[in-house]
């Protein structure tokens, strides 16, 4: 049973008079206002400058690092949705049979949240294969920091 239940439970069978429980009805949404402006004031801004693409190779045959200040990503922003058709038809298939779908993941919100520091977690993806060419595990790594 909620608060509000048993304030107007207690008005009923007349424990407490309509104006007594008024007051307790309007403390109780206050405290609920407070909590909520307490849990808005606790989430915490990261203030990112890179957005940082690495990728390596056990064998070291492969080593790749693009750092984008996070000042460009406004501009990524726009075109986000249009990189995914950039991915060659063969790759997207490789990767979906690795369970990776590309489709689902909304990289303008991604965006959005690491412009306004409200990412929670600095990576955003960690991806390790076998490269049977190399014969090595190639790993990729997207993160901010």
């Amino acid at each position: 049973m909620s608060e509000q239940q048993k304030i107007l439970e207690m008005i009923e069978k007349g424990q407490i008079t309509a104006a007594e429980g008024m007051e307790l009805l309007e403390a109780l949404n206050i405290t609920k206002d407070v909590a909520m402006i307490q849990e808005v004031k606790t989430v915490k801004k990261h203030n990112y400058k890179f957005f940082r693409i690495k990728v390596t190779s056990d064998n070291h045959s492969v080593n790749v690092n693009v750092n984008i200040p996070i000042g460009l990503l406004t501009t990524i922003g726009e075109i986000a949705d249009k990189m995914t058709t950039m991915i060659p038809p063969d790759a997207r298939k490789d990767m979906e049979a690795k369970g990776v779908d590309i489709s689902t993941i909304d990289f303008a919100k991604i965006i959005d949240e690491v412009i306004n520091g409200t990412l929670d977690d600095p990576n955003i993806v960690e991806v390790e294969a076998w490269d049977e060419s190399s014969q090595s595990m190639i790993k990729v790594r997207v993160y901010v920091d």
